[in-house]
């Protein structure tokens, strides 16, 4: 695997919450593998990769070396990214630092894999108040110009998977 930053990785966490979005993804016809998404920052001092992720608490740090030695991680690496786009997504995946988690699009997200078709109100032209793991990741390529996986706010990990191995951007 070949990350650099501005690179999306989606993974796999444990927990019942992380084991019911994998469910949706499967029934959905998804890669059931992953559950959460991170968007790569940058590398620390001891050069571990540095990334950030939307979470309950809001978005914030993580290190990726526990999500980078799973074997049911997948990334966008190949992905055509210049060096001014990767700092652009890192810049915009700072701006929402604290950002509240999207508690409606998880709501949104688990109707939506059970069959019922839902849309949400997109983010307009600011900065979003709200976003999940995979919304923020696709929120962070759109402020940029990169494609990414359709869906707004209804972005979801298994969305990230798939497209990462359609090569969804070519």
């Amino acid at each position: 695997m070949t990350i650099g930053p501005g690179d999306v990785i989606a993974v796999r966490t444990g927990g019942w919450a992380a084991w019911l979005i994998r469910l949706g993804a499967r029934i959905r016809g998804l890669p059931g593998s992953v559950n959460h998404v991170v968007v790569v920052h940058h590398r620390d001092d001891h050069g571990r990769w540095i990334g950030l992720e939307g979470r309950p608490g809001g978005v914030g740090w993580v290190d990726c070396t526990n999500y980078l030695r799973s074997p049911a991680t997948v990334d966008n690496g190949a992905q055509p990214k210049t060096e001014a786009q990767r700092y652009l997504v890192a810049k915009a995946a700072e701006r929402l630092i604290g950002c509240a988690y999207d508690w409606a699009a998880i709501g949104a997200d688990a109707l939506s894999d059970l069959g019922f078709i839902l849309a949400m109100p997109g983010w307009g032209k600011q900065p979003p108040l709200h976003v999940v793991c995979s919304s923020f990741a696709a929120w962070c390529y759109r402020e940029v110009g990169l494609p990414c996986p359709d869906g707004g706010r209804l972005v979801q990990p298994a969305d990230w998977a798939a497209w990462d191995a359609a090569k969804g951007w070519a």
